[in-house]
């Protein structure tokens, strides 16, 4: 294994200020043409669920079935056209990288070409893939770039003896573009190497260079440009040559995406960049938006998901996760057009205390690809003090009721107010019950009759407002709207006396 300690103490000393950084960026092939359907990406605060597969798999066949790009396809599209992961790899995997190439080079100078450029090319592979592995680590770094400079002279030569005189100028191109101040020396290379790597920078700076100007927004992020530092917040980068350059972010130990920036001759490339999307931004199997917590996920969800969906070109965006909804830890999706963050549906599937049947988690889906009768087999997703409403209706409505996402203001004054209107109109009707008439029929004049009628109409009718007021706060509670439906309440006279207390509804 290679020895970082051992290698770095004999190039210290040629170290500069200028040249601590590697520059290992590859031209990768075109992105593809993003997709016109829609997309679906996953949503979480924290780490993804053990049980995610099982219980959004449903749901994502049922989607992908409808048309959508599920979120393992997403993420590859992410990575072509938009990002790629910063990548993080242990000193043993850099190390063995570093030997790949090294032994690449001296493969090429054994005359075994093809062996050398499979090599290189491999070890160039894992390296340009980790710049998170070396942002920020000045030694380790000068050791790699030492490495992947004589790899990339010995990769344009070894093409070059093959007969490939465009891959070779392209590796050509790359060294030029990643080591501007550095010289290809007649003493470690020889003179074909030199010679060459001169004739391709003058090609190369002939119709001028160009420059990145990088908007972000936090001035803490870091900005990297082929892995060498270039600046703290908003950035400008000059003296480029035209070609194609990776951008890197970092903020403190955490580390952002990998974009790829062409910078054309004597024009300047904008590029705008938001640290919280390239953090929370992850392709690693499934495309995913995933937040430090509950509350920068509500705050920046439909935004970034949104943002994702235009970057790919695509018309709409469904976004799935595993959280609690009303009290129970459930499934829950909503959909969003390419250009608003409000969403126009919206549902959760429940999964405890019992886990449902594949047919709800289906339903929950056909719901967000459009289909509104789904709507009777999902609750509504009270995210955020707003609840679900039909595609037809557009956006979703705020509940009043609510006083954030899953309150319940209503908790209990529902049950106060609607126990004293039963009381009251138990307590009216046994008033009426009692209601005597004046004595008659033999009976003694002598005896009062019990006139309570009045008092008990006025007690009932005052504990059927309670009561309707009670109902009320049953259907506006966010808990118990969805599970209880009164249409109406009335106080209906019985034969023989007395009355009693009519409600129409679903219960």
């Amino acid at each position: 294994m290679v020895d970082f300690r051992t290698l770095t103490s004999s190039y210290s000393a040629r170290i500069s200020l200028i040249a601590v950084a590697i520059a290992v960026a590859w031209p990768l092939p075109a992105a593809a043409a993003p997709g016109s359907e829609p997309v679906v990406i996953e949503a979480r605060a924290g780490r993804r669920p053990a049980d995610a597969d099982a219980l959004l798999g449903p749901v994502l066949a049922e989607l992908g079935r409808s048309g959508f790009a599920v979120p393992r396809v997403v993420a590859t599209r992410i990575d072509a056209a938009v990002s790629r992961a910063g990548g993080v790899i242990s000193d043993e995997q850099l190390a063995d990288a570093v030997r790949s190439i090294e032994g690449g080079y001296k493969q090429f100078l054994s005359g075994r070409f093809d062996a050398a450029i499979q090599d290189i090319e491999s070890g160039l592979k894992v390296v340009r893939g980790a710049p998170a592995a070396l942002v920020g680590k000045s030694e380790r770094r000068e050791v790699v770039m030492r490495a992947v400079m004589r790899g990339l002279v010995g990769l344009a030569l070894a093409h070059k003896r093959r007969g490939r005189p465009t891959q070779a100028t392209e590796a050509m191109k790359e060294l030029v573009r990643s080591f501007p101040d550095r010289e290809v020396s007649y003493k470690d290379y020889g003179p074909e190497p030199r010679e060459f790597f001169d004739a391709v920078r003058q090609d190369l700076g002939r119709d001028g260079k160009g420059s990145i100007v990088v908007d972000l927004d936090d001035d803490r992020t870091v900005v990297f440009v082929n892995e060498r530092y270039a600046d703290q917040g908003d950035a400008t980068i000059s003296d480029l040559y035209p070609g194609t350059y990776r951008l890197f972010l970092q903020q403190g130990e955490r580390f952002g995406r990998v974009h790829d920036v062409v910078v054309e001759a004597g024009a300047t490339t904008t590029v705008s960049l938001s640290w919280p999307l390239d953090a929370a931004l992850r392709t690693d199997g499934t495309a995913a938006l995933e937040f430090a917590d509950e509350a920068a996920r509500r705050e920046l969800e439909a935004r970034f998901a949104v943002r994702v969906a235009r970057a790919l070109g695509a018309p709409s965006v469904v976004v799935l996760g595993i959280r609690e909804n009303r009290g129970r830890r459930s499934v829950v999706g909503a959909f969003y057009a390419a250009d608003s963050t409000r969403p126009l549906r919206s549902g959760a599937v429940a999964v405890e205390p019992v886990a449902p049947g594949v047919d709800r988690f289906e339903a929950l889906a056909r719901l967000l690809a459009g289909d509104d009768e789904a709507a009777a087999l999902v609750a509504p997703l009270t995210d955020d003090g707003m609840r679900s409403v039909p595609s037809s209706e557009g956006a979703p409505v705020p509940d009043d009721g609510d006083a954030g996402a899953g309150s319940r203001p209503f908790r209990v004054w529902k049950w106060l107010t609607l126990g004293a209107g039963l009381g009251a109109v138990a307590g009216g009707a046994t008033l009426i019950a009692l209601n005597e008439a004046d004595p008659a029929r033999g009976e003694s004049r002598e005896s009062q009759p019990r006139k309570t009628l009045v008092p008990g109409i006025a007690i009932a009718s005052a504990g059927a407002v309670l009561t309707g007021l009670g109902i009320y706060f049953f259907v506006r509670d966010s808990r118990d709207s969805r599970d209880a439906g009164v249409e109406g309440a009335s106080l209906v006279p019985l034969d023989g006396g007395g009355a009693a207390l009519q409600l129409v509804g679903r219960f």
